[in-house]
């Protein structure tokens, strides 16, 4: 459920990242929403010609949020939301959308920008830096694992990353 609440938290958000675990579970509680407003629809006019009111207000009020998380899900895969338009193929829509949950994260996709790509430090001129930067660097990527955005094992190789293959300033590389 929290996966639901946050997506809906960024109903029209079309930026940033979704994990497999967000798309899915939004998708779920959204299927599970709209076959009870099916069921209150069948109450109300009866089984052999149910309105589709309720269940249609539940599937009318989810598609941006749907079209929202599939775009940040096909960033999450470092492809482009524009992607997101081949759901709507006949048939091909269908197995692009099962494709695009299923297609696991990647790893160098949710490794948090240095400083010459937030733009607030200039670009050093070796691959050193600072332990500062690295426990900034680290605590991100505490952040995104804590968030579900990666897995502990991305986690962990990411933080293996920072802390063995960058050298602190001052030693040499």
């Amino acid at each position: 459920m929290t996966a639901y609440i946050e997506a809906m938290r960024r109903y029209a958000t079309f930026s940033g990242r979704s994990t497999r675990s967000e798309f899915w579970y939004f998708h779920l509680v959204v299927l599970a929403l709209a076959f009870v407003g099916l069921i209150i629809d069948v109450m109300i006019a009866g089984p052999n010609e149910p309105q589709p009111l309720f269940s249609a207000v539940v599937v009318i009020g989810h598609y941006l949020p749907s079209i929202a998380i599939v775009v940040r899900r096909l960033h999450d895969l470092d492809k482009s939301g524009w992607l997101a338009l081949t759901c709507l193929i006949p048939v091909i829509g269908i197995i692009a959308f099962i494709v695009i949950g299923s297609t696991p994260s990647k790893p160098h996709a949710q490794e948090p920008a240095g400083p010459v790509a937030r733009g607030d430090q200039p670009a050093r001129q070796s691959n050193s830096m600072g332990s500062a930067e690295q426990i900034e660097r680290i605590e991100k990527l505490t952040a995104l694992r804590a968030s579900g955005a990666i897995t502990d094992d991305e986690f962990a190789a990411l933080k293996a990353h920072i802390l063995q293959k960058l050298q602190p300033l001052g030693t040499p590389a």
